[in-house]
């Protein structure tokens, strides 16, 4: 599948960029990618038969096991990745990869149509306003994997202890700690920790990507970070100043994320059979049902 190295959106939602700014950017992406990636294929090499349709499909890295980069090639892998080529395989579709450096960014990048999916381990049942927020922006796929979340602490730390194995939120007030900016995560530290008065605002950081958020962690800069649990156990596995200290039980749904109204890769809303969510919500139940998702699942989660 192809990937393109175009240069993302800003943050503008985080900066406060107003939406018509935001969606020229994101358009002017959308164009790039689309002429850099829509004809590559039989018809440059003169050979005859059906041209695939591309769809472009954004993503955050790193994020693994769900997307990340193979640290000797370079190349997008992970479970989100395996599931939209194999969705995309089924659909004759011409994949092309967008890789956003900022959640915020991507998040703006699939309401104003720069690129026609995400595939970032999107939660789509967030509560209350969050949760509105995203039914108003985004319209999303069936659900391919449910998770919690997860308290990551540095080893051998005790300024963070949870007594049994789900934290509560009193046991994490008071606290330091680092999150990605937009997630569940942010918004679960903000509305148990920072809009209950239990934790100041001022003792959470927020950024755009995972690594910053680990690093401020393991440079001693806060006491502890909470990111999705399937996450967590992928960096505690790589990184042995990591450990968990517990879980959060939040029942997380994700999913593959469109435009409001599913315009699908041609952005016209009036034509259903262009519509990209009927066709991903097909090619997900058929690869349930022979067997090829669960085969994608045990190669990344075990």
């Amino acid at each position: 599948m192809a990937e393109e190295s175009v240069a993302p959106p800003p943050a503008a939602m985080k900066r406060g960029m107003g939406g018509a700014m935001v969606a020229l950017i994101v358009i002017v992406v959308a164009l790039i990618a689309f002429f850099a990636g829509a004809y590559v294929g039989a018809p440059l090499l003169g050979l005859t038969g059906p041209q695939k349709e591309s769809v472009v499909v954004g993503t955050n890295t790193p994020f693994p096991p769900m997307e990340y980069r193979d640290p000797t090639t370079n190349a997008l892998i992970g479970l989100d990745i395996d599931l939209m080529n194999e969705i995309g395989k089924r659909n004759n579709w011409n994949i092309v990869w967008q890789d956003f450096q900022d959640w915020d960014a991507l998040l703006a990048a699939i309401e104003f149509q720069g690129v026609d999916v995400g595939a970032s381990s999107i939660t789509s049942n967030l509560p209350g306003d969050q949760g509105a927020a995203r039914e108003a922006a985004f319209d999303f796929s069936d659900t391919y994997y449910e998770a919690d979340q997860a308290v990551l602490i540095k080893a051998g730390s005790t300024a963070v202890d949870c007594a049994a194995a789900e934290c509560t939120a009193a046991e994490l007030a008071n606290h330091t700690v680092a999150v990605q900016t937009l997630t569940s995560s942010y918004w679960w530290v903000l509305g148990n920790l920072v809009d209950t008065a239990m934790t100041p605002e001022t003792m959470v950081s927020d950024f755009g990507d995972v690594n910053s958020v680990v690093q401020e962690l393991t440079n001693d800069r806060v006491q502890w970070v909470l990111v999705d649990k399937p996450i967590a156990e992928k960096l505690v596995q790589g990184n042995s100043q990591l450990e968990i200290a517990g879980t959060i039980e939040t029942d997380e749904l994700y999913a593959f994320a469109v435009a409001d109204g599913d315009p699908g890769a041609d952005g016209d809303k009036a034509t259903t059979g262009d519509r990209l969510l009927p066709k991903i919500n097909s090619a997900l139940a058929a690869m349930k049902a022979d067997g090829t998702f669960d085969q994608i699942a045990d190669k990344w989660l075990g």
